[in-house]
């Protein structure tokens, strides 16, 4: 074993531990699958509705490698074997098994990028998707092959056992590896407060589990209808802890629901094992497709915060160390640092060239190299302020270059601290004054002049000097500001800038400053008044006389009006954009020549088109119908989108043709409004609707009321005839046979007896014709003894009439019903029992009332001829529209089942308490 472990690179302990990860896999995984088979009562020969061992294979794989197969082979063919199962079929289900798992982890590695903490919607989504549906595609496909092959047959064929197959893996996999992937992470909780909660949250959530699940005695009413009265819990789970917590929730209700309704307990066990099944599956899916989502989002959500806080962190002090580099490197003035004694330890670039020694020669030298044998009293006092760690701004002396000259500098000097807040030493900023000393004079009489001019200027006007310090403000400007010259010198005038501008202000203005670069900013300036109002402003270099840097002169202009002029332009597009992306009507304009140049999304959808891109630019002509070449190939220019801007006024077209990307067409309303810019027309703006949808509810409404007033009218004729035909004539009969009666006074006392017997009959029969007739019309019986008395009465006098057998049965029917749904059941079953009577062919006919759970059932049902439901709905006759037009009066639901030869059933069911209209489709489904 050594001599093989050397070969292939691996040592005895790697392949011990190798050994090891096998044999737990193949542990584990029996184990699970052993679980999964317990729940006998819910399962199929070898199949079960959770298979929770597929989501014990996909995480093995997941968190050890594709070389954990052969203990995901050896734990699948015990299972199998001991389902039991023959051996060709438990290697079989094996093989199919292990390559689901193998190929979701590959899939999900491939595609995925798969993350084993499950932090991120892809991961949830990938999972779902790749590792349980598409997985289980394999293994449910390749197992149910081998068990057909080998003759088990589950459930009630080949399909049903393949849907449950791949449903058990698939929500195995939901299940099981979010939890093995992600379970330590919960013992990662030590705060009390949070484990105490998670505690709580579990007991509740079995509490309510064996609650809703297990149809406990001591509460009498079956809780079926609130299954996913847990979801809160796994909501619960998922924001408070994430995606372990709301693993673990979902597989403690999964195992409750299994463990209940394999008992025969809970709202899925009271079905086949077919439908249980595939119910608790899907049951399943939803909890943890819910809960896993839910924790993703809010753990990507987390993360992504914690990344932008770090990266906006990093990001300000890399800028700051790189701006104040980039200052002190690039800067004309000297800067120099010393340590407390004096010693230099920095000394820039604008040091070399203001004192002529080089970095080398200065570093570590005391600054006394500098200072003239002669100083003031106050610099000797100034130094001390300095070594005091007291920070001294714009000081004026004398230094001495290398050269001996000297050298007038403006110096600045602040103390620098370090960490423990202690000062460390001193930062000198020192630029040379000499010549601006020598031209102030110059400069002061010339400023006077310009004094003069700029105060009678209708614009804010500034200057600044050498130092980037402002020092002097126009009368416009002290009177704008409502502060006075000495409040605005210097660095006084930055308190008016806007808080929010203040840092991108004063930067542009030091980097121009120190490149002597024009400039042009806006920022936010205060005014008198308090109101801060956008100011324009504009600065250039100042030279002197032999063209050396003088500072910096500028003009300010207040451009709020502007400004606010641009921003209720801006949001009146924006509020533009939102009320065209949002309206239900697809909105386009075009040009003079009749180009798009804009549309909204309803645009896009309404023409087939996916893109703005697609329709920007294109002439719009050819969207109207009549605007293609006609059959004689000839091209029909008048469009009406462009009268709009021909004649100068709006077009509203009710009934026009557009084309769509795809070619076809569809009728559409339009309106068409000229675009104004001033009083010049430079296109139109067109808005138009499908009206397809429309169209086909118009005819359909005019289909059926000529449908109503032809059966209307069929009816008034039949009823006409009854009683002219039939009542009438049988009276005036019977007026006749009185009349020979009263011109006869001798008849015999027994012939006079039989003849007014005779007579009575008469008027008995033409009575209860007269009945019959008032009975279709309003039904007495119904009004007074109620639904049930009324339509076992009817049925039986119908039957009586049309000789047929009528098996009438009411059960549970609560009493009194509602009088509209009495009605309403009433008149279904005339209809139902007339067509029945006409075109079934048999003389049997079932009828039955029936109450359940807040509902009333009424199912007519015969043997007879039956018809194509789908061809009588759309045919000539009403009787089957005004009986679905009569349910959905009462939020009810009616289904028609019916084919040639194989009878007809007619189930209604109408809610007693007020519910939202049913589906017919889901009746008929169900």
């Amino acid at each position: 074993m050594t001599e093989v472990t050397e070969d292939l690179g691996l040592s005895t302990d790697a392949v011990g531990k190798y050994f090891l990860q096998i044999t737990i896999v193949a542990v584990v995984y029996f184990l699970a699958g052993r679980l999964g088979q317990a729940t006998t009562n819910i399962r199929s020969s070898n199949l079960g509705p959770v298979w929770p061992a597929s989501g014990i294979a996909l995480a093995a794989v997941l968190l050890w490698g594709y070389r954990v197969w052969p203990g995901l082979a050896v734990g699948t063919f015990l299972v199998a074997l001991l389902s039991p199962v023959s051996a060709s079929a438990a290697f079989g289900q094996a093989v199919g098994s292990t390559l689901a798992a193998m190929t979701g982890a590959f899939l999900l590695q491939r595609f995925v990028d798969f993350d084993p903490t499950i932090s991120r919607l892809r991961d949830v989504f990938g999972l779902v998707l790749l590792g349980a549906c598409c997985s289980a595609l394999i293994s449910a496909s390749i197992g149910v092959s081998v068990l057909y092959g080998t003759h088990i047959h589950a459930y009630s064929g080949i399909g049903p056992a393949w849907l449950i197959y791949w449903l058990g893996d698939s929500t195995g996999v939901m299940l099981v590896t979010p939890l093995v992937l992600t379970l330590p992470s919960l013992f990662r909780i030590r705060e009390r407060e949070r484990v105490a909660e998670l505690a709580a949250l579990l007991v509740l959530l079995t509490a309510a589990c064996f609650v809703v699940f297990g149809d406990l005695h001591l509460i009498p009413l079956r809780l079926h209808v609130l299954a996913f009265a847990v979801l809160p819990f796994v909501m619960w789970a998922a924001i408070r802890f994430g995606i372990s917590a709301a693993a673990l929730t979902i597989v403690v209700i999964a195992t409750t629901a299994t463990v209940e309704t394999a008992l025969g307990s809970g709202p899925f066990a009271s079905g086949t094992p077919f439908r249980d099944a595939v119910l608790l599956d899907v049951f399943f899916s939803v909890l943890s497709i819910t809960g896993l989502t839910l924790a993703a989002t809010i753990a990507e959500r987390e993360k992504a915060e914690r990344e932008r806080e770090q990266a906006v962190r990093e990001q300000a002090a890399a800028e700051t160390r790189l701006r104040l580099a980039a200052i002190v490197e690039s800067s004309d003035d000297a800067i120099v640092g010393t340590d407390l004694e004096g010693v230099v330890t920095d000394w820039n670039q604008g040091a070399e060239r203001l004192y002529g020694y080089s970095r080398s020669e200065a570093l570590g030298k005391s600054m006394s190299f500098l200072v003239p044998p002669d100083p003031s009293d106050k610099f000797f006092e100034t130094v001390k302020n300095f070594m005091l760690g007291i920070a001294v701004e714009h000081y004026e002396t004398t230094l001495l270059r290398k050269d001996g000259s000297r050298v007038d500098v403006s110096m600045s000097v602040s103390p620098i601290f370090a960490a423990n807040g202690q000062i460390i030493g001193t930062s000198r900023i020192q630029r040379d004054i000499t010549q601006r000393k020598l031209q102030d004079a110059i400069l002061r009489e010339s400023e006077e002049r310009f004094r003069l001019v700029s105060d009678t200027a209708p614009v804010l006007i500034w200057m600044s000097g050498t130092d980037k310090r402002f020092t002097y403000f126009n009368k416009p400007w002290l009177m704008f500001t409502g502060r006075s010259m000495a409040e605005e010198l210097g660095d006084g005038w930055r308190e008016g800038i806007h808080p929010r501008d203040f840092e991108k202000c004063i930067a542009l203005y030091s980097q121009c400053f120190d490149r002597r670069e024009e400039f042009s900013i806006e920022y936010q300036l205060r005014r008198f008044d308090g109101e801060y109002r956008w100011i324009s402003s504009i600065g250039v270099p100042r030279l002197n006389p032999d063209q050396s840097f003088a500072g910096y002169i500028g003009s300010c202009i207040d451009i709020t009006d502007r400004k606010q002029a641009e921003e209720a332009r801006r949001e009146s597009e924006d509020k533009l954009r939102l009320l065209l992306d949002s309206t239900a009507e697809a909105i386009f304009g075009v040009d003079l020549e009749g180009n798009c140049t804009f549309c909204n999304a309803a645009c896009l959808r309404a023409l087939g088109y996916r893109q703005v891109n697609e329709l920007l630019g294109r002439n719009m002509h050819d969207l109207i119908h009549h605007s293609r070449a006609d059959g004689m190939g000839r091209k029909n220019d008048g469009c009406h989108i462009l009268q709009a801007f021909r004649t100068g006024e709006g077009l509203h077209m009710e009934n026009e043709t557009l084309w769509r990307a795809n070619g076809t067409t569809f009728p559409a309303e339009f309106w068409s409004h000229p675009q104004r810019r001033g009083n010049e027309i430079v296109g139109a703006v067109v808005a138009f609707i499908d009206v397809t949808e429309r169209k086909r509810t118009e005819e359909a409404l005019s289909g059926m009321n000529r449908r109503l007033m032809e059966a209307q009218e069929q009816e008034r004729t039949r009823i006409a005839r009854e009683l002219h035909d039939d009542i009438n004539q049988r009276l005036a009969l019977l007026a006749v046979q009185l009349g020979l009666i009263q011109q006869s006074p001798f008849l015999e006392g027994s012939e006079a007896s039989s003849r007014m017997n005779e007579l009575r009959q008469e008027v008995s029969e033409i009575s209860i014709d007269l009945q019959a007739l008032s009975h279709r019309l309003h039904s007495s019986k119904l009004e007074y003894l109620g639904a049930v008395a009324a339509m076992k009465s009817w049925c039986q006098e119908f039957g009586e009439r049309q000789k047929m057998e009528i098996e009438f049965n009411s059960i549970d029917v609560p009493g009194p019903l509602p009088n509209d749904l009495s009605l309403c059941l009433f008149r279904v079953l005339q209809e139902a029992m007339h067509n029945a009577s006409k075109y079934s062919g048999v003389k049997h006919i079932e009828v039955e009332l029936r109450g359940s759970q807040g509902e009333i059932h009424l199912l007519v049902k015969d043997l007879g001829a039956g018809f194509d439901v789908e061809k009588a709905t759309k045919g000539p006759g009403i009787g089957l529209s005004s009986m679905r037009e009569r349910v959905k009066m009462v939020n009810g639901a009616i289904s028609i089942a019916s084919q040639p030869k194989g009878g007809t059933t007619v189930h209604v069911r109408v809610p007693l308490a007020p519910l939202a209209p049913a589906d017919d489709s889901a009746l008929a489904a169900g």
